[in-house]
């Protein structure tokens, strides 16, 4: 018996025959019989290579090779599944437990993809060169998305790819083992150097805690790092890119404008910045007294190791003081007795609220949320991992019963649910529509989670009393708004700086005597934001921050601190929300969730401005909604800051 696909082959063979004698009449005026030996031969051609002439549904013509590629591309795709699947588990087996042996096993694994790798790579440029005789618009970008699938492409000298994954597993083994001593004592990162920067209040002791761990992390890393962007950039123009900024631009994004939609956005929301920078310049000044009132604001003194988000020191910074007792989620949540165990069921019960999927019990059984008892070496920064398989998906994180931890959980499961919803997709197809949607997922969800309408239906804070006066409530408001600015706003320019700089130093215009000076140039001139000490070009303190030894690629984070609220404030309109953004929570609400499973289980299967599009009705990221969820916050910023100097004196130009 035929089967569906050779019954449509063999009727578009006839109409194709059909329509050649159509066109003959039409063109000579002579009887079809005239022609029957040269259609006769057509035909037989057209048989033998089991082809058709239709047009593809975009309007592609197919030719000899669509059946072709269309089988090679299914089997092609089973068989990535398999080989990122152990990928997959041999870099979880290192990652939760670093040491020579899961290290070799990790480059074991690789090594012995990369000729299968290499040879599909060669296949796929071969279709993509044909494509014109492609009409399924499906096959043509999973050939592409494969084509540049990975952080890194496959460069063709073998000894260059084993390099590449040595120094990436070498800086991630330093990253997650040096630690600072002090007086005998050993600090981590985390948690003991991360609390130090976020609870002390102490000058001296917030610059020995800076510097300790940038001065350990970097001087380790600067020759490694300098290594890995010259083998990256020979494996980026063996594949035809400039340089690997270039093939991250079109591996995570799909196109290479992406610096002009950072720059677009950027100078956007820079106003807003720089009124919270204002602020908080003072404060701090009024606080520590070093601190210059009208120039860059110190860099570790803003609670955090990287100066990337303030929260922290919202006890400095807090607007109206006396307007939020009883609002320490912390406080609350050691009070009730969570564990992290609870943290992470009560994020799941979100997830479900709005119609999601619970978590799986390969979930609940592999994943890793506090550090082992064995206090084994492994990275304890974040993160979800799927394993492409239907039930295997897992977090691995060094919990604290802390309010910022509760968020990052959110975040975290939210990558778990995208992974769900899409895993009926093929492998290549099992992402984000872009780098920054799987960001955005979890931190949207987030964002109904710190509200207080949640925090008081979840039990974490009291319910707001009736003898609270309007201006209460406002004063209420800004402390609100305050916080989250101090953890979105803040963000903002040093997520967009990271890539910058990196894309400056793939392009060679930044070269490694000039890693760290660059670096605090950019950051005086777009964050603000200076190192407490001098620095050298001896010192690497790019390589303080996690994503830079561990190659990850930051503009998504820049993105999707954007597109969170545009994702949100869609979400609110679809679950019946009345009143301003920042007050809104989608819990329980199925008709978002309906929106979000829809949106999220397309994966990568379409163009993301038509996803985008889909979920908001907007083509691009845009800071509409941001901007209207800070709204009183702005107002009340600029009231607060008149006769203040506000921003600080930059060069004529950015830095090089």
């Amino acid at each position: 018996m035929m089967s569906p696909r050779g019954l449509l082959y063999t009727a578009a063979v006839a109409f194709h025959v059909f329509g050649l004698v159509l066109m003959k009449v039409d063109a000579t005026g002579k009887h079809k019989d005239d022609f029957v030996n040269d259609l006769q031969q057509e035909v037989s051609e057209i048989e033998k290579r089991l082809d058709t002439a239709f047009e593809g549904n975009d309007g592609t013509s197919c030719g000899p090779l669509d059946l072709e590629a269309q089988k090679w591309m299914d089997e092609t795709d089973k068989s990535l599944g398999e080989r990122v699947r152990n990928q997959s588990l041999a870099n979880w087996n290192y990652v939760t437990n670093i040491t020579k042996e899961t290290a070799r096993k990790l480059e074991e694994t690789i090594a012995e993809s990369e000729p299968w790798m290499l040879e599909t790579i060669k296949m796929a440029d071969y279709y993509l060169n044909h494509s014109d005789q492609i009409c399924n618009a499906t096959t043509r970008r999973m050939l592409r998305l494969i084509r540049q699938y990975g952080s890194v492409p496959m460069a063709r000298d073998r000894e260059t790819r084993r390099r590449i994954t040595r120094l990436l597993n070498d800086m991630q083994e330093v990253f997650a083992t040096t630690t600072v001593k002090r007086d005998g004592v050993t600090y981590r990162l985390y948690p003991e150097l991360s609390d130090i920067m976020g609870t002390s209040r102490d000058y001296d002791e917030l610059l020995w805690a800076w510097k300790g761990w940038h001065d350990a992390i970097g001087y380790q890393l600067k020759e490694p790092y300098e290594e890995l962007v010259e083998k990256m950039n020979e494996a980026a123009t063996d594949n035809g890119y400039s340089d690997i900024g270039l093939y991250w631009k079109y591996a995570d994004y799909d196109q290479e404008d992406i610096e002009t939609e950072m720059d677009r956005l950027f100078d956007q929301l820079l106003p807003f910045y720089e009124q919270l920078h204002a602020y908080t310049r003072r404060k701090l000044a009024d606080r520590y007294g070093n601190v210059d009132r009208t120039g860059f604001i110190p860099a570790h003194l803003l609670g955090n190791m990287w100066a990337q988000e303030w929260d922290q020191i919202m006890d400095l910074l807090i607007p109206f003081p006396k307007a939020s007792l009883n609002h320490d989620v912390t406080q609350a949540l050691k009070y009730q007795d969570y564990t992290p165990e609870r943290m992470f069921r009560l994020a799941e019960e979100f997830f479900t609220s709005i119609g999601l999927d619970p978590m799986t019990s390969d979930f609940w059984n592999r994943s890793i949320i506090v550090r082992p008892a064995d206090n084994r070496p492994m990275e304890c920064h974040a993160s979800a991992e799927e394993f492409f398989s239907q039930t295997d998906f897992r977090i691995k994180m060094c919990t604290e019963v802390a309010a910022d931890n509760l968020q990052t959980i959110h975040h975290e499961m939210g990558h778990i649910e995208y992974f769900m919803q899409y895993r009926h997709q093929p492998t290549v197809f099992r992402t984000g529509a872009n780098a920054a949607f799987h960001e955005a997922i979890g931190d949207t969800i987030a964002l109904s989670v710190m509200t207080d309408t949640h925090l008081t239906a979840i039990g974490l804070i009291p319910e707001t009393s009736a003898q609270f006066t309007p201006n209460d409530l406002y004063e209420q408001d800004v402390n609100f708004l305050m916080r989250m600015a101090l953890e979105k706003i803040a963000f903002l320019p040093f997520g967009y700086i990271v890539d910058k700089w990196r894309f400056k130093v793939f392009r060679g215009e930044i070269l490694p005597d000039d890693y760290t000076s660059s670096w605090w140039k950019m950051r005086e001139y777009y964050q603000g934001i200076s190192a407490p000490i001098s620095r050298t070009s001896e010192d690497f303190d790019p390589g303080a921050k996690y994503h830079i030894p561990a190659n990850v690629p930051y503009s998504r984070y820049f993105f999707s601190f954007v597109g969170q609220f545009q994702f949100h404030s869609t979400l609110c309109q679809l679950a019946g929300h009345k009143g301003p953004l920042h007050k809104c929570d989608i819990y329980r609400s199925t008709d978002a969730g309906d929106r979000l499973r829809s949106i999220l289980s397309l994966g990568a299967s379409r163009p993301w401005p038509d996803v985008l599009f889909e979920f908001t009705g907007q083509r691009s990221f845009r800071a509409d909604a941001l901007l209207e969820y800070f709204g009183p916050l702005i107002k009340w910023l600029r009231a607060e800051n008149k006769g203040l100097r506000v921003g600080w004196k930059r060069g004529v130009a950015p830095p090089p």
